[in-house]
């Protein structure tokens, strides 16, 4: 697939290695890697003195020897925490500590390997106020701008990223993420971009939403990663027949959006990732626990009209 700006995919490292359909299309079709769960705290960081690089090693390997861009994902989010974390006793000082030490250990280890960071992860509610996650509680608002800090303090040339869900489609949630990062860099602070999850579906996004989504943020002067995509089509859980045309509005919809993507300037294009390959392994089906086929390839990894779609706008 050729494109002025990254093609990327979530990768799941037990499909990866068990999975040679999956694997090759990986390989053949994209050319940036996000870890799905591997670089969550839960997976590389469960005991307080301990980091578990196994995993999350392995996938580095194979993207250096395929040539893929890594995408690093998430340092600082307030799920998939491992239980010595939510049991942590201590000071805010010591919560400090806790962050620094798990971001600079993490930054470090993948120093020169990682391109961008998704330093923060949902850090804001849908009306625009700062989340009350277990890192507000315990650090205070603070806990956002430390986290820049302390991710570009252990590598000063990696991208820094926040990355939130809604964005495209919710301009008072969005506003409040560009007015707060915009007051960081203000004071100093390096954020390069902003990761829009784009978590979709084909009833309620409109193209001219995200339009206004990409121009906002980079009229701010970020960089933009489309950085979870998947396009559901069943997002009322209902019955449905999987059909030509659900799958033709899908690939419109992702058209349109593509489209979108190639107006803004070439240096804000940090790429699109979708968040996995095939239908059958989407997150969206056990989460939500509904029948749905939100991704490029279907069931049997046969690309799907969202695909040819895709191909033909890039």
């Amino acid at each position: 697939m050729h494109s002025d700006f990254p093609i990327g995919v979530a990768i799941d490292i037990n499909e990866l290695y068990s999975n040679s359909l999956y694997k090759s299309i990986a390989i053949k079709q994209f050319n940036s890697v996000t870890p799905e769960n591997i670089f969550k705290a839960e997976y590389l960081h469960p005991e307080p003195a301990f980091f578990d690089w196994t995993d999350a090693d392995s996938l580095t390997n194979f993207c250096i020897a395929n040539n893929k861009r890594l995408h690093g994902h998430t340092l600082i989010w307030h799920q998939q925490l491992p239980q010595w974390i939510l049991n942590f006793q201590g000071n805010s000082s010591d919560w400090e500590q806790l962050i620094k030490t798990h971001i600079q250990t993490i930054v470090l280890h993948f120093k020169g390997k990682v391109t961008g960071w998704d330093v923060v992860n949902e850090a804001f509610n849908e009306d625009g106020t700062l989340r009350n996650t277990i890192w507000r509680q315990k650090i205070g608002a603070g806990y956002i701008e430390k986290a820049f800090i302390y991710a570009h303090e252990a590598d000063p040339n990696v991208l820094l990223f926040y990355n939130d869900y809604n964005l495209e489609s919710n301009p008072n949630k969005r506003n409040s993420v560009i007015g707060f990062l915009n007051n960081l860099r203000n004071r100093g602070i390096k954020i390069d971009g902003i990761g829009i999850q784009m978590h979709i579906n084909i009833l309620s996004t409109e193209a001219t939403q995200v339009a206004s989504a990409l121009q906002s943020i980079s009229n701010n002067d970020y960089q933009i990663h489309l950085s979870e995509l998947d396009i559901s089509v069943n997002p009322l859980g209902k019955d449905i027949t999987p059909s030509q045309s659900l799958f033709t509005k899908q690939a419109n919809l992702l058209g349109e959006i593509v489209l979108q993507y190639k107006q803004i300037p070439a240096r804000y294009q940090y790429g699109i990732t979708f968040w996995g390959i095939s239908d059958k392994t989407s997150w969206i089906i056990d989460y939500f626990n509904r029948e749905d086929y939100p991704l490029l390839y279907d069931d049997n990894y046969l690309p799907k009209p969202a695909y040819c779609k895709l191909k033909e706008t890039l």
